[in-house]
């Protein structure tokens, strides 16, 4: 499978959202450029069918699309990553209302334009995989939810090519003063066991990007893919290690953002005055991971650029 995509934006999962923004901000880390657009904003009927429950039959829930913007979300633009911090009530509702209650915060989807949904969700479903959201505006679909989660816990999203408002107002928040020039390299993601995570990505066709390898300072063995341009890096901890709270807070999942800079050090001692700790830094100091897990349980990796 040629997976044609383009990545659009992290999502997190969270009960405090201002709390999740405030802290990023406060930190160094991202900047908070307001709420998602409505995408694509055309008027009409549009419908949202999702699962109620982790496990469950869907339902569905229709709108009028086109007025004002009343989306919960709020965005942490965090170099060119947009991560879509949705505030939810964990327990009963729909899913990631329970997931929220299973997991707590974090992060449990990855979104990506694609060319063409239709087909690049019937090949996920064509492999077991479940369709848990859909989203349409005027009966075209403009997102859905694919459950990937069986290892890794992340679920892919995809939409339709993103138009010339969505490109502009990116441009826009990627331009703010405050916002890190870094670039979003890829996900960090915790697993129980490597070999058999390995398998399953490969299954879904993502290209592997390396061979199984060891990081000694941090005490892990990984193996790297990739799908639309982003690094999805599997995790095994050999012991204790800085990966191990989020394994037992949330068992598999998201634990770690990785980007690349032009000056690591610089990054490091810009991130200290705001007090944020430099947890381990490659002998060859090139590469480091920074603690922002006070907050929904997330690591920050960031590596120079050759």
């Amino acid at each position: 499978m040629n997976f044609d995509w383009e990545f659009n934006h992290l999502g997190m999962m969270v009960e405090n959202r201002d709390e999740i923004l405030s802290f990023y901000q406060n930190i160094g880390v991202g900047v908070s450029v307001g709420p998602q657009p409505l995408m694509p904003f055309i008027e009409g009927e549009g419908e949202i069918t999702f699962f109620k429950e982790l496990d469950g039959e869907p339902i569905s829930h229709k709108y009028k699309t086109g007025g004002p913007h009343n989306f919960n979300d709020g965005q942490s633009q965090i170099g060119n990553c947009q991560l879509e911090v949705y505030p939810m009530k964990p327990g009963p509702g729909m899913f990631i209302s329970r997931y929220l209650e299973k997991k707590g915060d974090g992060i449990n989807h990855i979104a990506f334009n694609t060319k063409d949904i239709d087909k690049d969700t019937n090949y996920f479903l064509d492999l077991g995989c479940e369709l848990v959201f859909n989203v349409t505006t005027n009966g075209q679909t403009i997102e859905n939810y694919i459950d990937t989660r069986l290892y890794g816990d992340l679920m892919i999203s995809l939409r339709p090519p993103a138009d010339e408002w969505e490109k502009s107002w990116r441009k826009n928040n990627e331009s703010h003063p405050l916002v890190n020039n870094w670039k979003f390299l890829g996900l960090g993601i915790c697993v129980n066991d490597l070999d058999v995570s390995a398998k399953y990505y490969s299954k879904l066709g993502f290209k592997k990007y390396s061979e199984i390898k060891e990081r000694k300072e941090w005490r892990v063995n990984s193996q790297e893919f990739c799908v639309g341009g982003i690094v999805f890096e599997l995790i095994q901890a050999q012991k204790r290690s800085i990966y191990s709270n989020s394994l037992e807070q949330r068992a598999e999942g998201v634990a770690e953002l990785i980007f690349t800079v032009s000056d690591l050090q610089k990054e490091i001692n810009s991130l200290a005055k705001k007090g944020t700790d430099t947890l381990i830094i490659s002998k060859e100091k090139k590469m480091a991971s920074i603690d922002t897990r006070h907050k929904a349980n997330i690591l920050i990796r960031l590596i120079e650029e050759d």
